[in-house]
């Protein structure tokens, strides 16, 4: 029952990341319009950084903020952080939202393959077919592109965004595998801030030499809202909670629950006046029927 409860709150967490890293998507499309890309990042982990810290605190206590994973690991966790952010929001530019969004549906395949160059783990049972299940969703998303009204758009970028992964995937690795007996707010917490500094040096030195417009620029309330709630929501405990689930369930097996990401993606662009059509619709409840088919085996060989 234990371990069913475990279970239970790692595939909550996940759902958490799948609705955050979802609306990432098409707000920080947007968010390009306004902000380059370098600074933005800057000031995106500043917020997710300090929502972490405060959050930090209020569970912990503030010995928490103590950085005792030694200065190599340190410096190694925000460099793989920070170059995943940057690598895929420079995915994110240039491409198309919605074909960004369907090509993370291979995310898990790119994850797996690192996972098993990386650590040598088989691939766990049901895993074939459920990475399928995701796959096939992700092409009917794919294909909403080409049999849609609206033109036909492949920026280039999407590739970018799909390669991000093993970098992500390296990191969550090694957060798992650097620490001790941290919990998992403390090693994001950690990674982030580490992040923060290499962001912040690129930043800073893009500023100085004039090949970067300075965020503080941007002067729209609504624009920086915006920014603030992604940075908090996606950057910050959607790391958190990637960690939690990645602890419970593996990093290969969590992965898979990225295919969440392009149907919440869809969700959250009808707020931006985005209406998704039926392959939209048919290839995110395909991606869905993927993880929860995972998710079932897995509880299934815990009850035996």
């Amino acid at each position: 029952m234990r371990e069913r409860g475990h279970l239970l709150g790692a595939f909550a967490a996940m759902i958490f990341v799948g609705a955050s890293w979802g609306a990432n998507v098409p707000v920080s499309k947007v968010m390009l319009d306004h902000f380059d890309l370098i600074p933005m990042s800057v000031i995106r982990t500043i917020m997710a950084a300090a929502s972490l810290a405060i959050l930090l605190v209020l569970i912990e206590g503030v010995a928490a903020l103590r950085i005792d994973v030694g200065i190599r690991r340190f410096i190694l966790l925000g460099l793989m952080m920070s170059s995943f952010f940057i690598v895929y929001t420079l995915g994110i530019q240039y491409s198309n939202p919605i074909t960004a969004a369907a090509v993370q549906v291979a995310g898990p395949l790119v994850s797996a393959v690192t996972v098993r160059l990386v650590t040598g783990l088989r691939f766990d049972p049901g895993f074939p077919v459920a990475l399928g299940l995701t796959l096939l969703g992700g092409a009917i998303l794919a294909s909403s592109t080409l049999a849609g009204s609206g033109a036909v758009t492949f920026g280039g970028g999407e590739i970018v965004v799909l390669l991000s992964n093993t970098l992500w995937t390296l990191y969550s690795l090694k957060a798992q595998a650097w620490f001790d007996r941290a919990s998992q707010l403390h090693r994001t917490y950690v990674a982030t801030l580490s992040a923060l500094g290499w962001t912040a040096v690129l930043g800073i030195s893009l500023l100085a030499l004039g090949w970067a417009r300075s965020p503080l620029a941007v002067a729209d309330p609504w624009v920086w809202t915006q920014l603030a709630a992604i940075a908090v929501l996606a950057s910050g405990l959607g790391g958190y909670f990637w960690n939690v689930g990645a602890s419970r369930l593996g990093v290969a097996v969590a992965s898979l629950w990225v295919n969440l990401v392009p149907f919440f993606a869809v969700l959250w662009s009808i707020a931006y006046g985005f209406m998704p059509n039926a392959y939209q619709i048919v290839g995110g409840l395909v991606a869905l029927s993927g993880v929860v088919y995972m998710q079932w085996r897995k509880l299934d060989a815990v009850r035996h």
